[in-house]
């Protein structure tokens, strides 16, 4: 077993479990995706000296091309993406929101809230794409709003750790709350915290919708472990159920049992008769995946 793959299968636990029908060039390949998105959130959440924050500054000058390349990530990020010029840019703007983590985030409004999504997860949604060469709009623009999916079912998971690390991710005008007024929540409080978390989820489920209806394009088996990763993360937000507070006391997981059900329904809703799924990107704009979209593609 690779480094990348020993990190995806330690770290990637609702992921890495959906990519075991995969080839093992595949799974080796979005591994080592995995890999580098991981040491670059690492780098922001469980450094974030000024060490760190002076590497990440680095990495995203080498992708840009303003220097020359010579840290390991880069290096790896060339030899994954053959050096193509799209995945390094979009590479390059993840690492920039990355960035902004080590300074302490706090979001203002939904607005910002999916800036920030699509920046950290969007993006690699689109990465995932050119690993398989997937080049047309909508099924990029699909694939980005699945990475926010899942990236606002993280935010919900991680709110009370977020909290004690200095951060807030759950909108000000949702959550007014600071990090250090979550720690301590009061029952007034908490109740704040389950009316942000429920709006959040009901969010990520307009984008779930959305990038999911874009699995057609993948190959059968991709398709396979995207639909049950994303089953898999779903569940996390669903076991929250109305008690979204939980997630303030501890870091919510979905039981083995419960993960088997779900992902046994994700393989059984790939088969079933053909539908159509008609979903609206909400959040407008000029980079990929930030689409107003009514268009119909169907379900397999």
């Amino acid at each position: 077993m690779s480094d990348a793959e020993r990190i995806f299968t330690q770290h990637a636990r609702s992921f890495a479990p959906a990519t075991r029908l995969l080839p093992r060039a595949d799974r080796e390949r979005i591994a080592r995706l995995y890999a580098i998105c991981r040491t670059l959130d690492d780098l922001a959440d469980r450094d974030g000296s000024r060490a760190a924050a002076q590497r990440l500054a680095r990495i995203e000058a080498e992708l840009r091309g303003t220097t020359v390349v010579t840290d390991p990530l880069v290096v790896e990020a060339d030899k994954l993406f053959a050096g193509d010029s799209q995945s390094r840019a979009t590479l390059a703007d993840l690492t920039a929101r990355v960035l902004q983590d080590t300074t302490g985030v706090q979001i203002k409004d939904d607005t910002e809230l999916l800036d920030y999504a699509w920046h950290v997860a969007g993006t690699v949604g689109l990465l995932f794409c050119d690993l398989y060469g997937i080049r047309a709009a909508e099924a990029r623009a699909r694939a980005a709003s699945l990475g926010i999916a899942m990236q606002l079912t993280n935010i919900v998971r991680d709110v009370g750790e977020d909290a004690r690390a200095g951060r807030r991710y759950l909108p000000a005008t949702w959550l007014p709350a600071s990090p250090a007024e979550l720690v301590d929540a009061s029952p007034a409080g908490r109740a704040e915290v389950r009316a942000a978390i429920h709006r959040t989820l009901a969010l990520a489920e307009r984008h779930y919708s959305h990038g999911l209806s874009g699995l057609p394009v993948l190959p059968l088996r991709v398709r396979v472990t995207v639909m049950v990763a994303a089953a898999l993360y779903r569940a996390i937000g669903r076991q929250l159920g109305g008690r979204g507070d939980l997630a303030l006391d501890r870091r919510v997981h979905v039981p083995l049992g419960t993960k088997v059900v779900v992902a046994c329904r994700a393989l059984i809703s790939l088969f079933r008769p053909a539908g159509a799924v008609t979903a609206e990107y909400p959040h407008a704009g000029s980079r990929p995946g930030h689409i107003n979209s009514r268009r119909r593609l169907r379900r397999p």
